[in-house]
């Protein structure tokens, strides 16, 4: 495949954080997390209910405890979000441009001067946003962005069948 490029602007950008902060919150560990958050909001609030024996008091901590888990899932939320957009800006920098071309063995990709060659053995899965597809690094947390735009529906299928 010839490669296609495009200018990155900031609308791109923001679309892009967009997804790559949905995939981060999506992911198998991140749902563990929520569902542990959930569940100690839960059982936060039955403990604000449970009866205090005559002449005691409800632990200080106990009110405060639903507060500090919201706080905790939008602080989760915040830097899932903050850490999305920095890692997309660093690798497409503002009217950037960026260029993808799909080999045989490996994924070109470049922005401005820097270019990348990946072997598609290099990637564990793929998830296919609306602006953004994320190609996730074998034995890492990270993921490498690619604009949804410069790949055809036909380029999708081929990188699944590549990774996969």
């Amino acid at each position: 495949m010839s490669p296609r490029s495009l200018t990155v602007d900031e609308s791109l950008l923001r679309r892009m954080a967009r997804d790559a902060a949905i995939y981060s919150l999506t992911r198998p560990s991140a749902l563990v997390m929520w569902f542990a958050l959930a569940g100690a909001l839960v059982l936060s609030i039955l403990n604000l209910s449970a009866p205090v024996a005559p002449g005691e008091e409800a632990p200080f901590a106990a009110g405060w405890m639903p507060v500090i888990i919201a706080g905790l899932a939008g602080f989760a939320v915040f830097m899932s979000i903050s850490g999305a957009r920095t890692a997309v800006r660093i690798a497409m920098p503002v009217e950037q441009v960026v260029w993808v071309a799909l080999e045989d063995d490996r994924l070109q990709m470049g922005s401005g001067r820097r270019r990348s060659d990946i072997d598609y053995r290099t990637f564990q899965k793929m998830h296919v946003g609306k602006d953004a597809v994320l190609l996730k690094l074998r034995d890492a947390s990270v993921a490498t962005a690619i604009p949804r735009a410069l790949l055809t529906d036909d380029d999708i299928a081929t990188l699944r069948s590549k990774i996969s």
